[in-house]
């Protein structure tokens, strides 16, 4: 799992579907060199996480946890 700034990233899990990037209401998700990449921005929306197939995604909350 790879930490970004507000979410934890499963490359393994995940099948670059591209459903994360698409549900982001701010846009702060993109699929760069085969890895989804996190910018400033982030909301915490959950929307990522919730609409994830794979469970490949994961909103820390505020305190850094998942």
């Amino acid at each position: 799992m790879k930490p970004r700034l507000h979410v934890i990233w499963n490359e393994i899990y995940c099948k670059r579907c591209l459903l994360c990037v698409e549900v982001c209401p701010v846009q702060v998700l993109s699929l760069e060199t085969n890895e989804i990449m996190e910018k400033d921005g982030c909301i915490r929306c959950y929307q990522c996480e919730r609409y994830c197939p794979d469970i490949a995604i994961e909103v820390m909350d505020e305190k850094g946890k998942g």
